[in-house]
This record gives C-alpha cells, sequence and structure tokens, in this order.
C-alpha cells in the first residue's frame, strides 16, 4: 500500500538539503508575505486603484454583518478555483462560520455591481499586524483589477485607523493572487516548499 509523507519547510531552511538527500521531491511551493508602512507612507497608489474601479461603476466598501450570505455565495461560486496543497487549504466558510469569524474580530470588504456582491476580501489581526484570510472574485469580473481594488480598499481603510503592517500568502499556482499582492508592494518571504516521500 502506498503512503505519503509530507513535509513542509522554508526554501532557507538546512532540512531542504537533508530532505533532498533522504529521497523527498518537491511537490509544491507556497509564499508569504509582507507589506510595512510608517507614518509617512503615501497610499495614493492604493487610492488610485480604488477609483478606477468605482469609476466603471462599482462600489466598493467594508461589509456589515448583515451581508455576509452574500460572501458566502461568492465563496460558493469560488470554492473550486482554490488551489490546495498540504501548505494552502482554503475551506468554503458557512453563514456560521462567517458569524464566528465576524465575532472573533475577523473584517470584510467587498465589491458591489447594482447591489450585487462581486468580490471580497477578509483580514484577520494577529498580533500587530493584519492577515489576509481570502480574496476572491467572481470569475466574469476578474482581470479588471477588482481584486487589487479591494485589497487597496481595505489596507487604505486600516491604515487610516492607525494600522501599519500587513500580511498574506497563498499557493505559488495563484498567479493573480500573487501578482494583485506585488502590485500593492507586497514583499515576498522566502517561499515554503512541500516534500513528499512515497513508501511502499
Amino acid at each position: 500500500m502506498l503512503r505519503s509523507d509530507e513535509v513542509i519547510v522554508r526554501e532557507d531552511d538546512s532540512r531542504c538539503t537533508e530532505l533532498e538527500t533522504e529521497g523527498y521531491e518537491v511537490i509544491g511551493y507556497s509564499w508569504g508575505a509582507n507589506l510595512r508602512f510608517d507614518d509617512s507612507s503615501d497610499l495614493t497608489l492604493f487610492d488610485e486603484r480604488v477609483r478606477r474601479v468605482r469609476n466603471e461603476g462599482f462600489t466598493i466598501r467594508e461589509l456589515s454583518s448583515n451581508e455576509l450570505s452574500g460572501i458566502a455565495e461568492v465563496e460558493f461560486a469560488n470554492v473550486s478555483d482554490y488551489p490546495q496543497s498540504a501548505a494552502t487549504r482554503h475551506e468554503m466558510p458557512t453563514l456560521v462560520h462567517l458569524n464566528d469569524m465576524t465575532h472573533a474580530g475577523v473584517r470584510f470588504w467587498g465589491v458591489l455591481l447594482k447591489g450585487r456582491l462581486v468580490a471580497v476580501t477578509s483580514l484577520e489581526r494577529l498580533g500587530q499586524r493584519w492577515n489576509t484570510k481570502f480574496t476572491s472574485v467572481l470569475a466574469e469580473y476578474r482581470g479588471r483589477g477588482i481584486g487589487v481594488a479591494v485589497k487597496a480598499a481595505s489596507i487604505s481603510t486600516l491604515f487610516n485607523e492607525g494600522e501599519r503592517w500587513f500580511s498574506t500568502g497563498g499557493a505559488a499556482s495563484n498567479e493573480a493572487s500573487l501578482g494583485a499582492n506585488k502590485a500593492l508592494g507586497y514583499v515576498l518571504e522566502p517561499a515554503w516548499r512541500t516534500y513528499s516521500m512515497t513508501h511502499k
């Protein structure tokens, strides 16, 4: 019977060499990134990203707890698009889960068109930083800068509230997410490697 052992280590970890010597192979990559500001930081780029999308007729704003069903609908539509790996697993949140997230302090921003939610991003506080839990854009609205805009709106709001440190991450195969975060200035950390060895 085949059994797969998976080990996740950062690419600058000396264990990478040890694992490869033992016969482990890389089966996937994931990444983390940070965005740091100081009080003098200029967020003109972020405001411009938001303005471009609003000029196309979209509304971008923070969502309330009364709009959780719309978030669930967007997530349900996109659940199969999330890359799944040992390092990056995304479970579609239920209404109960979303409500629990809200009570735990998670905040949501959305993009709406004629009242319909077409994109959402969520952030949670982890110590001194705000980390993106997920960003989701309906398929028919992708490629228009909407994901970047909703992330920019969330960061601008929190910056104006005094927050200065943001983080995010994802699977290396999710090029859209990686590109959106790079466009906003997130700085990548060394990648994480998922190793696997199959035993008979």
